[in-house]
């Protein structure tokens, strides 16, 4: 006999049983701590970028579950990283502020659902009065390779529209004169967020506003065509000689086009809410503040941000790796799509990391520079170090204490530092009663205005537009974001909180879908509007593993689950090197014996051997360097040494061998020595794996799979039945813009620009070229002259051009497509047209930021509840969903793929098969990755490229890789 209790529980475990399956035979030859990916794009797993860390058999491209605060970068795991106050075994040392969350350390209750009670959602929500059902057909599979399957994703769908005329209002805002403070009429983010919450008086109670210059509602406030005025008052009290007003006018500019846009749905062959159309992208951006204006007056988000983002104790984690600086909030996501051929709210996860709320700015600054915190203020002060720390606060927001309460809560943007202390900065004061002026000190002037004595008067000030402020007074605010990237054991900490189990990260979608309460919001309802409480269900198709082929010991099918191994294979086009130097760093007192590297460089060749590697009979030549010497000299020392030894005029090849708490700077500086001066492949390596018994065969043979990418070799590859018929070659670019930190320099760093081709017969070898332009700059400006480059080095090694090309375009986003066939798309074709030859292309762009997620509803997905590799959704025509990858840990996030331009006729099954047959041939991985490996590979070259600027009379340019590398895939 059971009870009702015992059938929920039951019905739950059912549930996440559909999420599972048995977890997949374990192969022992690969790393099995890799993490999907997200939009960290291309980026080590911590430590030396992608080198030192041996081959990339678990290698993705990020972690799934991170955003953009959480990335990886390519500086190593120097245990307290920058914050030298944090403790990477996560100890509770560190700066405290208020409010600092539930957890002081790392443990595994966040990858639990969330406990917090909210109300259950209705399995049926009614039709509002105001609106009527959209009757719009999910869009099913077109392809018909592969077994049919249904999947879940989360979109959930906007079932009605209105019926009622809402009314679209064009908004001007503006301080007046008597208002202005600093001469401006320019209404900021926080007077704008103020007038949103005054001028229901003056708009009414249904009025939705798209923070920016739009504003709807089913009111009519005057005739169509005209315009009304209003001053409204920000202050609570309001105070007659000082007034702080905003002049808010509106004007009605029409009716909403509901019929078009509901004909926009029915016929439109493409996803997105982007349109030419003007009426239909207004009706997208009215429905997007209808549902975002309650969640942003509930939660902490950002102007125009689709990320909602609360402190209560389930969401949030302190990263003890930052010495307590900062920590992570799980928030919540929503915005309007349209794709599946549904109209949809598109609801998911976001983890973003913060300030903790209450920090003194010095303690902030102390971490920031990697001081302890028990160092005294007046012992590090006027340190260079400590000041460098104080520059990275540049462009935060931060609060005071000492002044009155409406004063203390508004938050201060720090514009710059001062260069003298608050004793040598002084200023004009205005003596109000008597109007004269004096002189007098920052100092001073707080001692007799606010009877505060300071401390450290020798600290850098911190520089407003509000005016100077001593360091020592100033505070983090709450919900003030962290805008650079963490490194090292920071992002290990962030990803742990972030990532969850597919079937959990289910349940906390769920639980997101809650705290909006979409079928309780009044705006919504008033215009029409109902959504769904429940996951999109979607038709596609489980696409076939290809078969992977090797020189030797090819398996008869394709590999299950994504990943395979070495066992009994050699390389299929194994390179061959002759001559080699080994150089080792030691690091401190770290030391390795003349034995302990003879054996090790034994254990190499011997590996490398094993899978058809051509090596060396002779040992190689040793040079022991200086890891705070003249590594320049001591590389060319290595380079003379080796030359002699093998009497030839250069190396083939040279090893490194570092200590994983070496400077990151060593790893760029070897690159862009042996890459751009001397052109000779290298291969670094961390001691700690590369002469550890525990896993060393694993770890040389991620070795030998880079290092024969580097020598020209080819690993293997996949039959593709395009390429038996067609001289194809892949392109692939990608451009690595400057972090929002960096953007703060003068000048800022440039974007780095990569294209990447293939020029063997089964599109597996590759060449690549880079280029630098301003900052921020998606287009790629030298497009045309960097395609004829590729072109060609194909011809110098083929004698012909290719007959069909394919390019692959990582991240382009919806509004910037039409630039980028304008310009991009524009350059190749006119660069091939330059040859007279009938050169067929293709243009597909690959998108991995994105919200969307898949879950499996018919079959049964892996141990963590994803979908299996090969799982394919269309979104539109030409438009379609791929999970080729499978994750160790998180949930996985699908590549969207778009085709934009197509000569090649390829059908559904063959842009398909592409994209997916693709992501096996990899160089340096025994499993499949998530994205196409030209844009892949592209990915990696712009990121090499910041090691190879030099400084010259010219000022800072980018430098060409050496002539001897153009056909190696030096980056690997």
């Amino acid at each position: 006999m059971s009870g009702h209790g015992d059938s929920r529980r039951s019905d739950r475990d059912r549930d996440r049983d559909r999420y599972r399956e048995r977890s997949p035979s374990r192969d022992t030859s690969r790393d099995s701590r890799s993490r999907d990916d997200s939009h960290v794009r291309g980026r080590p797993q911590g430590g030396y970028d992608h080198d030192h860390r041996g081959g990339d058999y678990g290698r993705r491209r990020g972690h799934d579950d991170s955003r953009s605060s959480g990335r990886s970068d390519s500086g190593n795991d120097r245990g307290r990283g920058r914050y030298g106050g944090g403790d990477s075994r996560g100890s509770t040392r560190g700066y405290r502020g208020d409010n600092q969350g539930p957890g002081r350390g790392l443990h595994t209750q966040f990858s639990t659902p969330s406990t917090e009670k909210l109300p259950d959602l209705p399995k049926d929500v009614p039709t509002p009065a105001t609106g009527a059902q959209v009757n719009l057909k999910t869009r099913d599979g077109e392809g018909t390779v592969g077994h049919p399957i249904i999947v879940e994703v989360n979109h959930f769908t906007i079932k009605t529209l209105p019926t009622v005329k809402v009314y679209q209002y064009e908004i001007r805002m503006a301080v007046p004169v008597s208002s202005q403070r600093r001469g401006s009429e320019k209404v900021s983010v926080m007077q704008q967020a103020k007038v949103v919450l005054k001028a229901r008086k003056f708009w009414g109670d249904s009025f939705t506003f798209d923070n920016n210059t739009l504003g709807w509602s089913t009111t009519l406030l005057m005739p169509v065509g005209e315009s009304r005025t209003a001053f409204i008052e920000l202050d609570d009290q309001p105070n007659p000689e000082k007034p702080n007003q905003v002049e808010v006018t509106l004007r009605n500019s029409g009716t909403l086009n509901v019929k078009k846009f509901v004909g926009h749905l029915l016929n439109s062959g493409t996803s997105g809410t982007i349109s030419n159309d003007r009426d239909i992208e207004n009706i997208f951006k009215a429905l997007n503040a209808a549902y975002r204006q309650d969640p942003a007056s509930r939660f902490t988000t950002r102007p125009n941000s689709s990320a909602f983002f609360s402190r209560s104790p389930a969401l949030v984690l302190t990263l003890q790796s930052t010495g307590g600086i900062l920590e992570a909030l799980r928030g919540a996501f929503q915005a309007v799509s349209y794709c599946f051929g549904q109209l949809t709210l598109n609801a998911d996860v976001v983890c973003s990391a913060f300030y903790v709320p209450g920090l003194a700015l010095t303690d902030v600054a102390k971490a920031m520079a990697g001081i302890p915190p028990y160092q005294k203020l007046n012992e590090i002060g006027s340190t260079p170090m400590f000041r460098q720390g104080c520059e990275r606060l540049t462009g935060m927001f931060f609060v005071v204490k000492h002044l009155n309460s409406v004063r203390n809560a508004k938050k201060i943007k720090i514009q710059r530092l001062s260069i003298a202390g608050s004793r040598e900065t002084t200023f004009e004061e205005k003596n109000i009663s008597s109007g004269t002026t004096a002189i007098t000190s920052v100092y001073e002037y707080f001692r007799r205005k606010y009877n505060i004595t300071l401390r450290y008067p020798d600290l850098p000030l911190l520089v407003s537009t509000s005016g100077m402020f001593p360091m020592e007074l100033c505070y983090t605010p709450h919900s003030e974001r962290y805008k650079e990237a963490l490194q090292g054991t920071e992002t290990a900490d962030f990803i742990k909180f972030a990532t969850t189990p597919a079937y959990i990260r289910a349940e906390h979608i769920m639980q997101n879908v809650k705290r909006f309460a979409w079928h309780t919001l009044p705006i919504p309802a008033s215009l029409g509007l109902s959504v769904s409480t429940s996951m999109l269900q979607i038709r596609g198709r489980l696409l076939p593993a290809p078969q992977v082929l090797y020189g030797r010991g090819s398996d008869d099918r394709g590999p299950e689950g994504g990943s395979w191994n070495l066992r009994g294979k050699s390389f299929l086009k194994p390179a061959r090197f002759t001559s080699w130097g080994v150089m080792y760093l030691p690091g401190g007192l770290q030391q390795l014996s003349d034995y302990d590297l003879q054996q090790f460089c034994r254990s190499l060749v011997t590996s490398m051997a094993t899978v058809g590697l051509g090596t060396p009979n002779s040992p190689p030549a040793f040079l022991k360097g200086n890891a705070l010497g003249n590594l320049k000299g001591a590389v060319g020392d290595l380079v003379r040494k080796t030359a002699n030894a093998f009497r030839r005029e250069k190396p083939e090849m040279l090893f490194f061998l570092l200590h994983d708490k070496a400077n990151p700077s060593i790893y760029k500086a070897i690159k862009s020595i042996c890459e751009v001066d001397l052109g000779i492949p290298s291969q670094i390596m961390l001691v700690e794996k590369a002469l550890n018994s525990r896993g060393q065969m694993q770890y040389l043979g991620n070795i030998g799979l880079k290092v024969n990418c580097k020598l020209g070799g080819v690993n293997s590859k996949v039959d593709e039945p395009l390429f038996r018929q067609t001289r194809y070659m892949m392109l692939g670019a990608d451009c690595s813009h400057p972090s929002a930190a960096s953007l703060r320099q003068i000048p800022p760093p440039p974007t780095y620009c990569a294209l990447v081709g293939s020029y063997d017969s089964s599109c597996t070898a590759y060449t690549a070229i880079a280029s630098a332009q301003p900052a921020t700059q998606e287009m790629i400006a030298a497009f045309g002259p960097m395609v004829n480059e590729i072109l060609t080095r194909y011809k110098s090694r083929n004698s012909v051009l290719p007959q069909s090309i394919i390019y692959w375009r990582d991240g382009v986003s919806d509004p910037e497509i039409p630039a980028f066939l304008k310009s991009e798309v524009q350059d190749l074709r006119a660069a091939l047209d330059q040859h007279n030859l009938p050169i067929k292309l293709t243009v597909v762009n690959c998108v991995k930021r994105h919200q969307t997620r898949m879950f499996p509803k018919s079959e049964r997905g892996d141990k963590n509840g994803n979908v299996l590799p090969g799982s394919v959704i269309d979104s539109a025509k030409n438009d379609f969903f791929l999970v080729s990858q499978s994750a160790l840990q998180g949930t996985v996030r699908p590549c969207h793929y778009k085709k934009l331009f197509d000569e090649n006729n390829l059908s559904v099954d063959d842009l398909h098969r592409l994209a997916m047959n693709g992501t096996f041939s990899y160089g340096r991985a025994t499993r499949s990755v998530s994205i196409h490996p030209a844009v892949y590979y592209a990915d990696q070259v712009a990121e090499r490229a910041k090691f190879h600027i030099r400084e010259t009379e010219d000022g800072i340019v980018l430098k060409d890789v050496h002539d001897d590398l153009k056909f190696t895939m030096y980056w690997q």
